[in-house]
């Protein structure tokens, strides 16, 4: 087993003691239970956006994507690294015979890993809510667009990357838990009102996330060309905090 493998499993023990893996489990239960409600109740609205399942999924990503995924990833970025700054052993850690950036690494794979167990939980939920509101004859729901699912779930996944790089450097060099969320809302809405007007919103940590707003309109596609400059950010953002990190007064005392 390299280091590599041996930190995250280290970082998969931390979950289960602190608020990691709670967040991650309850930022899609919340929402989607929510929605749910909402439609389940409101069939004469949800009548005019045929067919049901389709509205369902669009609504369901563009919420999480503009604000469930960037407030969960600034969170939980957050309480990852805020669990390290409690910790004594943290700088026992540090003076192992291994480069420092590889604890830098680990943290932001273990983000990552965290924001995915989310996604799929997600969605997992999308499917099971939307079978049961099928039950109600009078939303209209149909049955479930398969493709445009799984070309919904793969862009959020993706753009959920360059998210967590930013909110992983953010969380080690200006910690604080309204710091982030604050970041992620605002950073998220200053987006959203780029989306469509220049495709340098890659260059943002929110570009893609904010471009799920189009799909309520139903002409318009997902850009999927803004993709690999999104991950070529991310790989950035990465790599200035790995530095960063070897820098940071607090990963030397």
């Amino acid at each position: 087993m390299t280091s590599l493998d041996a930190f995250f499993a280290a970082e998969r023990i931390k979950w289960r003691k602190s608020w990691l893996l709670l967040t991650a489990l309850l930022a899609p239960l919340c929402q989607t239970g929510f929605l749910a409600v909402i439609f389940w109740f409101s069939e004469s609205r949800i009548r005019m956006f045929k067919p049901g399942f389709q509205f369902w999924l669009e609504l369901n990503f563009v919420t999480w994507n503009l604000v469930v995924l960037p407030l969960a990833a600034a969170l939980i970025c957050e309480l990852s690294w805020e669990q390290e700054r409690e910790s004594r052993a943290w700088n026992l850690l540090l003076i192992q015979p291994v480069p420092r950036h590889t604890h830098y690494l680990v943290k932001a794979l273990s983000h990552l890993a965290l924001l995915l167990l989310a996604q799929a939980l997600f969605a997992a939920l999308l499917v099971l809510g939307g079978f049961l509101l099928q039950t109600r004859a009078e939303l209209l729901m149909g049955p479930l667009p398969w493709p445009l699912f799984v070309r919904f779930a793969g862009y959020s996944v993706l753009a959920s990357v360059a998210m967590v790089a930013f909110h992983t450097w953010l969380s080690m060099r200006l910690p604080g838990l309204w710091i982030g969320l604050a970041a992620a809302l605002a950073g998220s809405w200053l987006t959203l009102r780029l989306v469509g007007t220049t495709a340098l919103i890659q260059l943002l940590p929110w570009g893609l996330s904010a471009s799920m707003a189009i799909v309520f309109e139903r002409w318009r596609v997902l850009p999927w060309a803004l993709v690999p400059g999104s991950l070529l950010v991310a790989a950035a953002l990465i790599a200035l905090g790995a530095y960063d990190f070897t820098r940071h007064r607090e990963s030397r005392s």
